[in-house]
């Protein structure tokens, strides 16, 4: 049986997770809106050209980054929510891994043909096609569903006692709802009717939020070598606490070397 941790620990992650909450809550500006620009920047360029606006407000995210957050936030809540498989430890199986490769080299590629249109000042990319916000969205949420596939498989390997040898969606009938979900999630994001503005630019931040709290809650656990010693969301408060510390280093520390850098969280000065 693992020894109880010091109180040390408990105390100064609900120390410094709430002082990063009162930075956040009054260091930046009041409106919801802003706030989420503000999440946004630590991980994000933000150049309007690649971002969808709704009411004449940008999204915090890009067109690129606010599929993958999305598709991220979505394949986390399926996986643990909608088909409960908090309790498998495996990664995905071979051909996953294959189908991943697929959504990450359409995500890289094409990310990578945009960036040469701002790089080479011309419409079209390197790889010869002029970059669409559709692909950028919808490539951002096949690569946000597969890196969920991932996260979800080492997140209960390192956290449950109780985890079982098997992959969180082993078969093709598991999968195919994700990927329906996604597409109709991308296609709704895209319609960019008026009423979507707060739910997309929530949702999205929610992502970055919980996957960088994911993985903050897994580096605390396996740095004090506390690896599947819990059975429950309540027996793992603390170290989610940490990671919520872990979300607001990175985004203070990214968003303020950005300010510093740029003197602005929008978009990057000539581009």
């Amino acid at each position: 049986m693992e020894k109880p941790l010091p109180r040390f620990w408990i105390w100064l992650g609900i120390a410094l997770a709430l002082a990063a909450l009162l930075v956040f809550i009054f260091r930046t500006p009041p409106s919801v809106l802003r706030k989420a620009d503000y999440i946004a920047a630590a991980v994000c360029h933000r150049i309007p050209s690649h971002s969808f606006f709704i009411d004449e407000h940008q999204l915090p995210l890009c067109q690129r980054c606010t599929g993958t957050f999305s598709g991220a936030l979505t394949g986390l809540l399926f996986q643990w929510t909608v088909v409960r498989r908090r309790r498998t430890r495996l990664f995905p199986p071979l051909w996953q891994w294959l189908l991943m490769g697929g959504f990450a080299a359409i995500w890289g590629l094409d990310g990578f043909n945009s960036y040469t249109t701002l790089l080479l000042g011309r419409e079209t990319g390197i790889l010869g096609y002029a970059p669409q916000p559709w692909i950028r969205l919808f490539s951002g949420t096949f690569m946000g569903l597969g890196m969920s596939l991932v996260l979800v498989s080492a997140f209960n390997q390192v956290f449950w006692s109780d985890a079982l040898p098997e992959a969180p969606l082993p078969r093709w009938r598991n999968v195919v709802p994700l990927l329906a979900a996604g597409l109709v999630q991308a296609g709704v994001i895209y319609s960019l009717e008026s009423w979507l503005l707060y739910p997309i630019a929530l949702y999205s931040t929610a992502g970055v939020i919980a996957m960088m709290t994911c993985l903050g809650a897994m580096i605390w656990v396996m740095v004090l070598r506390r690896e599947q010693c819990y059975t429950s969301w309540r027996e793992a408060w603390l170290p989610l606490v940490w990671g919520v510390v872990f979300t607001a280093i990175i985004i203070i520390g990214m968003g303020g070397v950005r300010l510093m850098l740029t003197g602005s969280v929008d978009g990057i000065p000539g581009l």
